[in-house]
């Protein structure tokens, strides 16, 4: 399942940057991250790491989800940034995988941002995908207030 959104934010591509690379402040506009603590990296971590709780819901009903994201990507080629959060356990098991990738994209007096959630699991497929696009659509709708209050 893959669910991407584009949306414009009046502000300049590093502070959106800013935001975007640092998984703490997805739970101030992005209510499918409930919680996003920063903690020890692993020796094989390409970067930061994050304890992220997930959190979905359906009506009266709730699913929460707790992963280890570290952000793999954050590359600068011309006026785009691409970050990327993948799923990265530590218990040696096999997981479904999770991503969220961002591409930021400079303009002259705003900046496109591309938001995509991936999820490869079989686990709540049926209503997740209606749940995550409510989600994801949410969060289009927050982050430009957001970034704004951050300036």
């Amino acid at each position: 399942m893959k669910h991407s959104s584009e949306l414009f934010i009046d502000a300049s591509a590093d502070a959106v940057v800013a935001i975007l690379s640092d998984l703490s402040t997805y739970p101030s506009w992005n209510d499918l991250v409930g919680a996003a603590e920063a903690i020890d990296e692993a020796a094989n971590d390409p970067g930061p790491a994050w304890r992220t709780t997930l959190t979905a819901k359906v009506g009266p009903f709730a699913r929460s989800k707790q992963l280890r994201f570290v952000r793999d990507t954050l590359e600068t080629t011309g006026d785009t940034t691409t970050i990327r959060f993948s799923r990265r356990e530590l218990d040696g098991r096999t997981h479904a995988a999770w991503t969220m990738h961002c591409t930021v994209t400079g303009r002259l007096d705003r900046t496109v941002v591309v938001l995509t959630l991936s999820y490869d699991g079989g686990l709540w497929v049926p209503a997740l995908g209606g749940v995550l696009d409510g989600a994801i659509d949410r969060a289009t709708r927050r982050l430009p207030d957001y970034v704004q209050g951050q300036l």
